[in-house]
C-alpha cells in the first residue's frame, strides 16, 4: 500500500457550520467551484477526505445519497479519490460540527442495560432493533453498500477521533468498552455489505486510541498535529520533541502490525499566514521523512469549526486551519504544500489494499 503517495485535503463546503447544515443544504454548484479551484491551486491533489453526515441521511436518505454520488463523480473528474468519513466523535464546545454523542453509545435510562444490547445482531430473533442500531445500520447499508466496489472510494473512514477522553486509558471503563463495541459493530456492518475498499479509523493524537483501533483498521490513520500555540506542560504535542515522539510511536505500531499508515488530518492552524506556512513546512517535513502520506485539514474556508476567520464565527484553540480563503484566494505562501507532493498521480495500484 503506497500511503506515501497520498496527497490532499479534508473537505467541508463553505456554506454551512455543521455536518447537518452542510448536507441538508448541500450546494453542489459551490462545491464544484471549490473543488475545481483547489485542484487549480494544488494540481497534485489526489485524495480528499470528505466529511459526511448520518443526521442528514436520516432526514432525507434519497437526497443525501444523490448528493453523495454527485460529489464522488465531481472529485473523480478531477482525478481525486475519496475517503468518505462516515461518523464523527469529535465534539467541540466552541463551534460544534455534530456527531455521535456518548449518550447514544453508553446504555443508561433505557431498556438496554448492557452495551452489547445496543449493537447485537438480532436478525431472526424477534427482538426489535435498538434505535441507534436501526439508524446506523440503514445508513451504512445504503452508503457503504451502494459503493462497496466503487473505485472512486479509496478508503472508508469509520469514525473521526473516537475515544477522546480520559477514559481511553482506563481498561475498566464502561464508556471505553461501549465505544469500542460500537466501532467494532460499525466495522462488521461495513464488511457485511461486501465493501472491497479498506477500512480505517481516524485517530486523534493519543497512542492508546491508535493502539485500540488498530485491530479494526486495514490501514492505520492518525492526526499528527504539532500544536505550536499550546503549553507543552499540559499538551506533549505542543513541543516538537513530543510531536516527533508520537509520530515515531505510531510508525512503530504500524510496522509491527504490518499495515499502511496515513495522516488523515494534519497541520495545526494559525491566524497569521506566515506562521501557518511555518507549521505546514515543519509538520509535513516530519511526515515526508517517515514516508507518511496525508490529507491536510482542510482545503476551504468554511463556517465549520476552525476553518474560518474571527469575523465569520467563533475561533478555537487551533485557530485557522484552512488553505483557501472565503473569497476564493489562496492564503499567502500556502502553495508551499506542493513542496511535499509526490511525483505523478495516485495510480490504482498505489491505493490501499
Amino acid at each position: 500500500m503506497r500511503t506515501d503517495r497520498v496527497f490532499g485535503f479534508n473537505y467541508d463546503g463553505s456554506w454551512g457550520s455543521s455536518g447537518l447544515d452542510l448536507w441538508q443544504h448541500h450546494d453542489h454548484g459551490r462545491m464544484a467551484v471549490e473543488v475545481a479551484r483547489g485542484k487549480a491551486y494544488f494540481p497534485a491533489w489526489n485524495t480528499a477526505r470528505w466529511w459526511l453526515s448520518f443526521d442528514a441521511y436520516q432526514r432525507d436518505p434519497a437526497l443525501f445519497l444523490a448528493n453523495l454520488d454527485a460529489g464522488l463523480e465531481l472529485f473523480a473528474r478531477h482525478g481525486i479519490g475519496v475517503i468518505p468519513l462516515l461518523f464523527n466523535r469529535w465534539l467541540d464546545p466552541v463551534c460544534d460540527f455534530g456527531g455521535v454523542p456518548l449518550d447514544h453509545l453508553v446504555p443508561h435510562h433505557s431498556a438496554w442495560s448492557r452495551a452489547d444490547d445496543l449493537f447485537a445482531d438480532v436478525e431472526g430473533t424477534g427482538r426489535d432493533l435498538a434505535p441507534v442500531e436501526q439508524v446506523h445500520r440503514r445508513y451504512l447499508l445504503d452508503v457503504v453498500g451502494r459503493h462497496r466496489d466503487d473505485e472512486r472510494v479509496v478508503l472508508w473512514d469509520l469514525c473521526n477521533e473516537p475515544l477522546m477522553g480520559g477514559y481511553v486509558d482506563d481498561a475498566a471503563s464502561s464508556m471505553r468498552a461501549a465505544e469500542l463495541l460500537w466501532l467494532g459493530w460499525v466495522r462488521d456492518v461495513c464488511r457485511s455489505t461486501g465493501a472491497q475498499q479498506p477500512l480505517t479509523v481516524g485517530n486523534y493524537t493519543h497512542p492508546t486510541a491508535v493502539a485500540l483501533t488498530e485491530p479494526l483498521s486495514d490501514v492505520i490513520s492518525f492526526h499528527p498535529y504539532w500544536m505550536w500555540n499550546l503549553d507543552p506542560a499540559g499538551q506533549p504535542m505542543a513541543s516538537k520533541e513530543g510531536f516527533e515522539r508520537h509520530v515515531d510511536e505510531v510508525v512503530a505500531l504500524a510496522a509491527a502490525a504490518g499495515k499502511g499508515l496515513l495522516a488523515t488530518e494534519t497541520v495545526w492552524g494559525a491566524r497569521e499566514d506566515a506562521t501557518h506556512v511555518e507549521v505546514l513546512r515543519y509538520t509535513l517535513g516530519v511526515l515526508r521523512d517517515r514516508g507518511i502520506g496525508f490529507t491536510v485539514h482542510a482545503l476551504q474556508a468554511s463556517l465549520v469549526s476552525d476553518l474560518h476567520r474571527d469575523a465569520d464565527g467563533p475561533v478555537g484553540l487551533p485557530e485557522c486551519l484552512h488553505f483557501v480563503e472565503a473569497d476564493g484566494t489562496l492564503r499567502a505562501g500556502h502553495e508551499a504544500v506542493l513542496e511535499f507532493a509526490p511525483a505523478g498521480p495516485l495510480l490504482p495500484t498505489d491505493r490501499p489494499t
